[in-house]
């Protein structure tokens, strides 16, 4: 069990998490960038 948590960051517990994450981090990018272009445009 040790060994599916190296390389984890520290903030994580799991790599499901992990994933989860930087999924949502990627939905966040894209709605703040469409945002954006609709302010600017």
């Amino acid at each position: 069990m040790e060994d599916e948590q190296e390389g984890l960051p520290p903030f994580v517990r799991s790599w499901k998490q992990l994933y989860w994450l930087v999924a949502a981090n990627l939905v966040a990018l894209i709605l703040l960038f469409a945002w954006f272009t609709n302010a600017f445009s």
